[in-house]
């Protein structure tokens, strides 16, 4: 997991549509810990000047002219590891989304979050963990079903091997919630919460928070 940095998180967007990059501009300049570095009207610009402003955090469009994103997060993740790219889509379906996270992005949020979650999934991805819109895990069930290869499997679907505190955990992570949403609801602490979601992915022998959400859908771990 990444270290925190000191002062805000510098954030480059990049996104086709004016309104709606001026109108993510605005809303990230309230926020006082992020500081917008840079905009991009395309993939293009995008991969130029992410590597020119070297930011944390990139808020990439899946579908731009020029050059779409998955191919620039593709380009941004490889020249520089150290920055995170979350993808901005307003559709849950598509092979771009699912090729996009083979491809090294650490998030697919939907265009229609409000915006305290927003920031709150930043935030999180800023911490080294994955952030999924809640309506989006259950359209990636095709693409990760097979995730996993030696998951538990059976008529338990792997549930007998999990305790209860860990079936709480998987269901408030499906709804969508963050780490620190998830202990403020389960009135325990982050660093618990982490410890329960370690263990489910070794016993299930997922990577990481994505795949626990789809999977957990898929095979009917948490109702």
């Amino acid at each position: 997991m990444s270290e925190p940095h000191d002062g805000p998180a510098t954030v480059l967007i990049a996104d086709d549509h004016t309104l709606f990059r001026e109108g993510l501009a605005a809303l990230i300049s309230r926020w006082p810990d992020f500081e917008l570095v840079g905009s991009a009207g395309d993939g293009h610009e995008a991969v130029r000047l992410s590597r020119r402003l070297q930011p944390q955090l990139v808020l990439m469009d899946v579908r731009m002219p020029v050059l779409g994103g998955v191919e620039a997060t593709r380009q941004i993740r490889m020249a520089q590891p150290a920055t995170k790219v979350v993808m901005l889509t307003m559709s849950t379906l598509g092979e771009d989304v699912f090729e996009a996270l083979r491809n090294g992005a650490h998030g697919f949020l939907s265009k229609d979050e409000p915006p305290e979650r927003l920031h709150d999934f930043l935030v999180d991805v800023l911490r080294g963990e994955v952030a999924l819109s809640g309506a989006i895990a259950g359209k990636m069930l095709a693409e990760f079903g097979g995730v996993g290869p030696h998951a538990a499997t059976g008529p338990s679907g792997g549930r007998e091997s999990l305790s209860p505190r860990e079936r709480d955990v998987l269901r408030l992570l499906v709804d969508g919630l963050s780490n620190d949403e998830i202990a403020r609801q389960m009135c325990v602490s982050e660093a618990t919460v982490k410890k329960h979601l370690g263990r489910v992915m070794t016993k299930l022998h997922l990577r990481n928070r994505v795949q626990v959400a789809v999977y957990s859908v898929r095979i009917g771990l948490v109702d």
